[in-house]
């Protein structure tokens, strides 16, 4: 009798436990990854004075974005639309809405949207305080 009194103490708690600690929010990972879109691996990060930017971006039908470089850590999710993102040298990723783009680093490259609606990127940049978002060519 007092092992089946423990066993269903046992069995309560652990019920109890399950129901508090379950939650109804979803997750999702969108992007896990240690290299930018053309597989150049992260380099050791060295950061002393870290700065966050989130940008929301909007690339209107047909809009070209100028060619470009990041000297810092950026990753795109795009909101809405059709991205095609070129570099100089004509290597080329589409992406679509929902998915993330680990974004080239020290490389020029450009966006363009060749969609029927407008693009609508939000981007993330991580580097050194004052370091440029993106120089261009």
């Amino acid at each position: 009798m007092n092992k089946a009194i423990k066993l269903a103490a046992v069995l309560f708690i652990m019920i109890l436990c399950t129901t508090i600690s379950s939650y109804s929010a979803e997750k999702q990972v969108l992007l896990k990854t240690t290299s930018t879109w053309d597989n150049a691996e992260y380099k050791k990060l060295k950061i002393r004075k870290p700065e966050v930017t989130v940008l929301k971006i909007i690339i209107n039908v047909n809009e070209e974005l100028p060619m470009h470089k990041h000297d810092l850590v950026n990753i795109a999710y795009v909101n809405k639309g059709t991205l095609t993102v070129t570099t100089d040298n004509n290597k080329e990723i589409t992406l679509h809405e929902g998915e993330v783009l680990p974004e080239l680093i020290g490389k020029y490259h450009y966006g363009k949207n060749a969609g029927k609606e407008p693009v609508e990127l939000v981007v993330f940049y991580i580097g050194e305080k004052g370091t440029p978002l993106s120089v261009n060519k």
